[in-house]
């Protein structure tokens, strides 16, 4: 099949640890709590509503952090931007095709299981301790790839995993507030693929001479800026939804 795909080995083997939050949910709720033999059981994984009254935030908060970050650098020493050869329009387009593929696959697949199921079954413990913890789940989830392959190279890994663990568990709150206000997966999908595809699209567009402090401590998928703006962007998003998740029930759908 990874051959068939055109993918190397580590993409491949990427693509398929990406499953695993989704296999890991089914096994919970077909063969565990055996909650999958009932209707609820899979509303409780948010995959029936749509959530779009709060679309926009999904997109438009979570690439405005890549963007900012981006524009930072942009207006320093270390960085510039520039034009693609093929034009600022079919990169949009290629950037919006990336984002809909990717939340409808692997994305989907990692958001089944970590804000589908996860974090709805640890609310019980508090909203705060459950993005928390919610979080460190997911961070700790990346690292076989990131230890053991090359698909993520992470550079010193006494700055950079520090840096993606505190952007893990930035976004869980980001990605969390929306699961909870909703109580449907879509708008987390969508925020966590448009992040992947953003800092990628940005990265492209960045001429430097210090691709590692840019790329990697900065602006990339983990870098200082993305933390920064992350934080930044769930105490918005908890500011503007805090009415609706205060009234949210423990499984994370509004009434």
């Amino acid at each position: 099949m990874i051959k068939a795909l055109g993918l190397t080995p580590d993409l491949g083997l990427a693509a398929l640890w990406m499953c695993t939050p989704t296999v890991a949910t089914l096994i919970m709720l077909l063969m565990v709590t055996r909650e999958g033999y009932s209707k609820e059981g899979w509303k409780s994984l948010g995959l029936h509503r749509l959530g779009l009254n709060v679309w926009w935030i999904a997109f438009g908060v979570t690439l405005l952090i890549t963007v900012a970050a981006s524009a930072i650098v942009w207006a320093t020493p270390l960085a510039s931007l520039v034009f693609p050869e093929n034009g600022i329009v079919s990169t949009l387009i290629d950037f919006l095709i990336e984002v809909v593929l990717i939340t409808l696959t692997v994305v989907l697949f990692e958001e089944i299981g970590m804000r589908g199921y996860l974090l709805p079954k640890l609310l019980s413990l508090g909203r705060t301790p459950a993005l928390v913890l919610s979080g460190l789940v997911w961070a700790t989830w990346h690292m076989p790839l990131i230890l053991l392959t090359p698909v993520f190279p992470v550079g010193n890994k006494l700055i950079s995993l520090p840096l993606f663990y505190a952007t893990i568990v930035a976004a869980s709150f980001l990605f969390g507030y929306l699961r909870i206000y909703t109580g449907s997966v879509w708008p987390a999908s969508i925020a966590h693929s448009v992040h992947n595809a953003a800092w990628g699209t940005l990265g492209a567009l960045t001429a430097t001479s210090s691709p590692v402090i840019v790329d990697k401590y900065l602006v990339g998928d983990y870098g200082i800026l993305i933390v920064v703006g992350a934080v930044v962007g769930a105490i918005w998003v908890r500011y503007i939804l805090r009415s609706g998740m205060n009234q949210a029930q423990p499984g994370g759908a509004t009434p």
